[in-house]
């Protein structure tokens, strides 16, 4: 408890006093956080609770307590000797950054921030995976993923705090341009009038100054809640109320909008799953169905099914798929 008191105190004169840290302002939090890794699996991990171990992984890990399948996000239980580190809320954030682990600490800084699942809050330079984003005060605001890219502290907290994983969807997938949000992606099969390019005014009375705070508001509420998005188009605004769904896909998971429909394919295009009893297999599509086409667009990529399904308008949808050098179409109400 004194060490601490004496880290908040150094914490306040180092960001009272000086614009940007140096890193020696760091050696404090690096001799503290060091000695809260361990390696599982061969990998690095950091102690967060007593008796759990947090990593992120591309690959998928057996033997977990709980796992993030977006995030590649896993929990594990290990022995209770070592101190877990604290994490706080992403907002207390500074840009100025140390990322550090148990063999060393270097100095960083924020240059992106986090929207949805899909898009990960980046650094100016490469870091080791599995490295804890620190501040001077010594809270954790992130846990690096490689590359220039971590995880932020609010997912981190929703996962640690979260009985079950699940985050809730809106259908719209979101852009900031010049200080404004404006739907850049649209999932058809989650009914609402937006359309890309609208722009957010407000969702549930609250005006958002980042697209980052709006994408963690949805994606923390309760699939099932109903919200209220006020929106423009055209300079004149509208209001729509959308009832939120869970999750389906989205992060390392990656998403086509057509999962809404049981509907699973790889980036080869082909489809590896079909659920039992959705629409996907009451149009008899089969594993290993090749999508070619969704009305006249040829589809090469995740990005093109994406853009497609946004834009659509067409009141009846139709896919080409190829299975056993045979092509077919099927088509439903969109």
């Amino acid at each position: 408890m004194k060490i601490d008191r004496l880290l908040a105190l150094f914490c306040f004169v180092a960001v009272s006093l000086f614009a940007e840290p140096i890193k020696s302002d760091f050696k404090a939090c690096y001799k503290k956080s060091s000695s809260s890794f361990i390696q599982i699996k061969g990998k690095r991990a950091v102690i967060v609770k007593k008796g759990l171990a947090l990593l992120f992984s591309r690959r998928y890990l057996k033997g977990y307590f709980k796992r993030d399948p977006f995030l590649g996000l896993y929990l594990f239980r290990v022995g209770k000797e070592k101190e877990p580190i604290r994490i706080k809320l992403f907002k207390e954030a500074k840009r100025a950054v140390a990322i550090l682990n148990e063999k060393e600490y270097k100095l960083n800084s924020i240059k992106g921030y986090t929207n949805g699942l899909n898009v990960l809050a980046t650094l100016k330079y490469p870091v080791p995976i599995n490295s804890l984003v620190e501040c001077v005060c010594c809270r954790s605001f992130g846990l690096t993923t490689g590359g220039k890219k971590f995880i932020d502290s609010d997912f981190l907290l929703h996962f640690l705090n979260s009985k079950k994983v699940v985050y809730a969807d809106s259908g719209l997938r979101l852009v900031q341009r010049g200080g404004k949000i404006y739907v850049k992606e649209k999932n058809p099969f989650i009914k609402n009038s937006l359309m890309v390019g609208d722009e957010i005014v407000s969702v549930d009375g609250k005006k958002f100054d980042d697209v980052s705070s709006l994408s963690k508001y949805i994606l923390f509420s309760k699939p099932g809640n109903v919200i209220k998005v006020v929106y423009k188009r055209s300079k004149k605004r509208h209001s729509q109320k959308i009832k939120l769904q869970k999750r389906v896909r989205g992060g390392l998971l990656g998403e086509t909008f057509l999962e809404n429909l049981g509907i699973y394919i790889n980036h080869r295009l082909k489809i590896f799953w079909v659920k039992r009893g959705s629409l996907g297999s009451k149009l008899g599509l089969k594993k290993g169905d090749i999508l070619l086409k969704i009305g006249k667009n040829y589809i090469h990529s995740y990005k093109d099914i994406k853009r497609v399904l946004s834009s659509n308008r067409d009141k009846v949808l139709y896919l080409l798929f190829s299975r056993d050098d045979f092509q077919f179409f099927v088509h439903f109400k969109a």
